[in-house]
């Protein structure tokens, strides 16, 4: 069966993104991309097909719903997590006078904020409260693309150098892999469906954590994908 024939009925619970909002075309904005990707992943919880599609030919998937193409030169894998690990991904580093601009877009902190109220409500805990809170503001990334000595500890050992940063642990089981973008390589990493997430006032708060950056991460990273459309003169540092 074709793509078509195959996800005909799941599309019509999954309307298109809008294009235009409020009259103006958004299809240069990053929460454009977020929206697109957003619904992606809603698609992928309640179709297996279209998951095992994106795991093996994620290309063609993204191509068709996220109207995105990669060049032919670049490998695209789409990895699920398993239960024991968490994978972090660096991507790879920007030229030197695009990287505020990057940053930028990384830093969207509306997100983080409405996820970190959200946990707060969860956890009922002022001082877990705090943790989350700090923790949220380490992502790390634009550090790794400056500090050499950083990037290696990352990549090295990168549960310790987490717990160290964030003063907060992650589940004694898990293991941390950090994957490394190149020019020809780059990562996506599913999001578990919030309905299989085991999280409770009890879990660590690393594990929340865990568990944000991941969405975070899957929605933020298509807009990033995207060329920049102005250069930023200055440095991250």
């Amino acid at each position: 069966m074709t793509a078509t024939t195959d996800f005909t009925d799941i599309l019509t619970q999954f309307p298109q993104v809008r294009k235009l909002w409020s009259n103006v075309n958004v299809t240069d904005f990053g929460p454009y991309y977020e929206a697109l990707q957003a619904r992606l992943i809603d698609r992928i919880w309640n179709d297996e097909l279209l998951k095992q599609e994106i795991l093996t030919d994620p290309k063609a998937v993204f191509e068709r719903e996220s109207n995105i193409t990669f060049p032919v030169n670049v490998e695209v894998r789409v990895l699920e997590e398993p239960e024991d690990t968490f994978y972090f991904v660096i991507p790879k580093a920007p030229p030197a006078e695009e990287q505020w601009y990057r940053y930028e877009q990384l830093a969207t902190w509306w997100m983080l904020g409405h996820t970190w109220w959200t946990m707060y409500c969860h956890l009922c805990g002022a001082e877990k409260a705090r943790a989350y809170r700090e923790s949220l503001q380490a992502l790390w990334i634009a550090r790794i693309w400056t500090n050499e000595a950083f990037r290696e500890n990352i990549t090295s050992n990168p549960k310790a150098t987490f717990e160290a940063e964030m003063g907060a642990a992650f589940p004694s089981n898990l293991k941390i892999q950090s994957l490394q973008e190149t020019s020809n390589l780059i990562y996506f990493i599913l999001p578990k469906n919030p309905k299989l997430n085991q999280l409770d006032e009890n879990s660590p708060m690393g594990q929340w954590w865990q568990v944000s950056h991941t969405w975070w991460w899957w929605l933020v990273n298509l807009r990033f994908r995207q060329p920049a459309k102005n250069t930023v003169t200055g440095v991250v540092s």
